[in-house]
Parts: structure tokens; C-alpha cells; sequence
């Protein structure tokens, strides 16, 4: 005997209910441990492909710098063998959640170019004035902020901190709502095939939704949004939230094909039922 009129719309009411819990689950999750996590977001924005092209821009603009003095690039470039680009990178990131300077640019940096300069200068006897020197020491402590320090960097930690408290709960709550729609769809039917399959359809359509979703959102570049410079740093924050959807991606289609293969199981060892 097929469901009541009103016992199908409640059916299907839930089904879409279990879909949509799927969506948020899912989606929560993977921002809990991806951009909504500090370390991550930390870890994956200071890769090598970022240190490389930032070691590379501060060379090319040492050299220009050494054009105008008197002191060779090889100098203003010691910095990156003292502090480490990758370090510098994570240093900068981390400045945000701890409300420090992460520019980079400071008095200590400005000193620490200038003694460069003058231990260059003296240990080779060349003459100099302390007023260029100094003015040059500022100048490479500005090209290391501009190049290596972070910019604009306005609503980033209240983000991901407001993603690390808020997508936590929305991952529970999904998961309870979606678990608790399972019995109840199977509640709704008679026939327990059937109950099965609007249950792990309804599990699908969430899954398939979100994976199409997920790759939608890296086409349509959803994380381009930020306004930080420089530019490169931008690109590798727009880079680690393409990630993260490529691997909710992954998993929404991995736990797609599960549950058509769930399906296939049920149908093939469940008896027809009429």
C-alpha cells in the first residue's frame, strides 16, 4: 500500500532537510579544519612557491637599491640567510593573531640594515655619510616590508576566528539533524527498500550538491575577495582557499560514490517488495 498524500510530503520534506544538513556538514567541516583552523591557514600560505618568488623580488630590488649607493646587493640580501623568508612569512601570519606588526617594518630592522651597511663600508674603507647610509637602511627595511610583510590585512583574524567558533557548532548541529532525518524517512515508509532509498538519496543529493558547489566555487575564484598586498601574498591566501575547496570537493564526490554504492548493494540483496 503506497504512503498517504501527507506522509510522502513529510517524506520528501526530510529528504531535502537531510540534503541540506549534508551541504552544511560537509561545508563546515572542512572550513573547521582548513581556512577556520589558524595553523593551516599558517602552514599552507608560507609554501615554497611564495618563499621563491619573494626571495626573488627582493633580490631584483636590492639591486636596483645598490644602483643608488654604494653598497653592493650581496648586503641588503644577508637578511634573507638571517631570517629566513619562510620563517618571515609565518612570522607575518602569526603577527596577525597576536596583534603584532606584521609588516615587518620596524626601528630593529632599519638598525639592523644600517649595521650591515656600516660593517660593509668600514671593513672596506670606503667613505660614506651617515645620513645615506641611513637613508639606505630605511629603504631596504621598506622593500623587506613591502615584499616579505603583510598589508591590508584588516578583518583576517576576525574571519578565521569567527569561522573556528562558529563552524564547529554548525558542523554538530548538521550532523544531528541529518542523523536524526535517517529513521525518521525510514519511519515514513513501509517498505524498508524504498525508506533506504529516499534516505541515502537524500545523503546524494547533499553530496553531488556539494561537490559540484565546491568546484564552482575555485572556478569563480569565491575566496578573491581580500585585499591584502602584496599581491603575491594575496595569490597564496586565494591559492590555500582553492585547496580547501578542492578537497571538500574530493571527499563530497568520494562520499557520493559510497552512497551509490550503497544503493546498488540494497537494491541487489533486498527483495522486491510490492
Amino acid at each position: 500500500m503506497s504512503l498517504s498524500l501527507s506522509r510522502r510530503i513529510i517524506a520528501v520534506i526530510l529528504e531535502v532537510i537531510m540534503a541540506v544538513s549534508t551541504i552544511v556538514f560537509l561545508f563546515s567541516i572542512m572550513m573547521t579544519f582548513t581556512v577556520g583552523d589558524k595553523n593551516y591557514f599558517i602552514n599552507n600560505f608560507a609554501n615554497q612557491e611564495l618563499v621563491d618568488e619573494c626571495d626573488s623580488q627582493l633580490n631584483m630590488k636590492y639591486e636596483a637599491l645598490s644602483s643608488e649607493t654604494n653598497i653592493p646587493a650581496r648586503v641588503f640580501e644577508r637578511v634573507e640567510e638571517d631570517y629566513p623568508t619562510d620563517e618571515a612569512l609565518r612570522q607575518a601570519v602569526l603577527s596577525i593573531f597576536s596583534e603584532e606588526n606584521e609588516t615587518l617594518y620596524s626601528e630593529n630592522k632599519i638598525s639592523y640594515f644600517y649595521e650591515l651597511s656600516v660593517e660593509y663600508l668600514q671593513g672596506n674603507n670606503v667613505p660614506y655619510k651617515d645620513e645615506d647610509v641611513r637613508r639606505a637602511a630605511e629603504k631596504a627595511a621598506r622593500i623587506y616590508s613591502d615584499t616579505v610583510g603583510l598589508h591590508n590585512t584588516g578583518g583576517i583574524e576576525e574571519r578565521i576566528t569567527d569561522f573556528s567558533k562558529r563552524f564547529p557548532r554548525a558542523t554538530i548541529i548538521s550532523f544531528i539533524v541529518a542523523f536524526a532525518c535517517f529513521p525518521s524517512i525510514m519511519f515514513m515508509y513501509k517498505k524498508k527498500k524504498e525508506g533506504y532509498f529516499v534516505a541515502i538519496g537524500g545523503l546524494l543529493a547533499g553530496t553531488v550538491a556539494t561537490t559540484i558547489g565546491s568546484l564552482l566555487a575555485m572556478v569563480f575564484n569565491l575566496g578573491g575577495g581580500i585585499d591584502i598586498l602584496p599581491e603575491i601574498h594575496k595569490q597564496s591566501i586565494i591559492s590555500t582557499t582553492i585547496k580547501s575547496f578542492l578537497i571538500l570537493a574530493f571527499f563530497s564526490a568520494v562520499f557520493s560514490a559510497t552512497a551509490i554504492s550503497i544503493m546498488k548493494v540494497i537494491d541487489n540483496k533486498s527483495p522486491n517488495e510490492d
